[in-house]
């Protein structure tokens, strides 16, 4: 499989396994799998299915067969939860706007956070001082890390 190809099929996975999946986004994403060659059963039967019918339930066991009819393991919601946490977490370390992360930081706060609730005032004060806010988010790469090792 090329590159794009990977990462069209690991987003319907990350997303299936994750409960956030467009069961929309999801057939016209299978559609063009099939045009860019990749083929399965199930991949047909998604491709196939109506995209503002389908639901969500439904259309996430299709990816997660598919997943299995590639050979792949199937991805758990904690792995999920994990992955898009880190691919958050990725983009703040690297400097992407704000705009690119701010509705992705809750896996981090939620995983990071003390009793003083440290994070929340780091996030808060993110625009004027984000090194306090960074320290948490490489504290979360390093979980995510660690994490996403076992599996």
């Amino acid at each position: 499989m090329t590159t794009e190809l990977d990462e069209r099929l690991l987003r319907l996975h990350v997303r299936g396994a994750d409960g956030s999946l467009d069961p929309e986004r999801a057939v016209w994403t299978a559609c063009d799998l099939l045009v860019a060659g990749l083929d399965t059963p199930a991949l047909c039967e998604l491709a196939g299915e109506s995209p503002t019918r389908l639901e969500a339930g439904d259309a996430a066991a299709l990816v997660r067969q598919v997943v299995v009819e590639l050979g792949l393991k199937p991805m758990t919601h904690d792995e999920a939860n994990w992955f898009l946490g880190r691919e958050a977490a990725r983009k703040i370390v690297a400097g992407a706007p704000r705009a690119e992360w701010e509705g992705a930081t809750w896996r981090i706060t939620i995983e990071v956070n003390d009793d003083e609730d440290g994070v929340f005032w780091a996030l808060a004060r993110y625009d004027t001082d984000p090194e306090p806010f960074l320290g948490y988010v490489r504290q979360y790469l390093e979980r995510a890390e660690e994490q996403l090792t076992r599996w």
